[in-house]
């Protein structure tokens, strides 16, 4: 046995592939649904300018614990709300019921390409003058020229999945651009479906939210009741002016002179 020889062999080949990719993209989106139903009752008529100013001196109260909105004051209960409108002289009872909506749409698009190039590589196999070991230089050969052909193959798969990749993420937007288009419209029809449904179950709440909130807004109102009365008194020089509370009860006494 001597020193091994070395063989080396270039392969060369021509690509003319095409090739072509199903490239898809997924889109969960997700919402909330609120249904309501309403109910208005107007106060004008039935309290006068000084308790309507008592009241929504009241409500404006920090201590109130209603809240100033754009329309009024809003006085938030399980199941809804009850707004008072100042322009209108009004109150709102509002029932409401939310959900959360999830939709998924999908959008797939056929990609394809060719591919048109050279591709060459070099290959090595050893072998022994005399043969030893069964490595003559026609072994070295046929092995080099097997392994320079799958280099090749791997250069070739390479390339083609490079094309590919490339191709999917210029083309990655447009598609999940257009699963996103098809989820806003299936959330838009969903919430459509989901809110007319909610509201008819709120309306169906109505009456009970309806009792929570006339129960906030009474003792806001008696609040606003008392400071009319003791105002009057005052206006008017009353005496021995008496105020006491007593839960729901509110005492107020004082005398008039003639």
């Amino acid at each position: 046995m001597c020193n091994p020889r070395r063989i080396r062999v270039t392969a060369t080949r021509q690509l003319n592939e095409a090739w072509q990719r199903e490239v898809s993209r997924t889109v969960e989106l997700q919402g909330q649904v609120t249904g309501e139903a309403r109910v208005r009752q107007p106060l004008d008529s039935t309290l006068g300018v000084p308790a309507l100013k008592a009241l929504e001196s009241a409500l404006a109260d920090e201590n109130s614990g209603w809240t100033e909105v754009g329309e009024g004051y809003r006085y938030d209960v399980e199941g809804g709300y009850v707004l008072y409108l100042v322009d209108e002289q009004a109150l709102e009872i509002v029932a409401t019921l939310s959900d959360e909506i999830q939709v998924s749409a999908q959008a797939a698009r056929t990609i394809e390409g060719s591919l048109n190039t050279a591709i060459s590589t070099e290959a090595e196999g050893r072998y022994y003058d005399d043969g030893w070991g069964g490595r003559t230089e026609e072994v070295a050969q046929r092995e080099a020229q097997t392994a320079a052909q799958r280099e090749l193959d791997e250069i070739a798969r390479s390339q083609i999945e490079r094309m590919g990749n490339e191709a999917e993420a210029q083309a990655a937007s447009d598609i999940e651009a257009a699963a996103r288009t098809q989820a806003e419209l299936e959330l838009q029809q969903q919430a459509a479906q989901r809110q007319a449904a909610l509201s008819a179950q709120a309306r169906q709440h109505l009456d009970t939210v309806g009792v929570r909130c006339r129960q906030a807004f009474n003792q806001v109102l008696a609040r606003a009741y008392r400071d009319a009365i003791l105002a009057y008194a005052r206006r008017n020089g009353a005496d021995n002016i008496q105020c006491s509370e007593d839960g729901n009860i509110i005492d107020i006494e004082f005398n008039l002179r003639e």
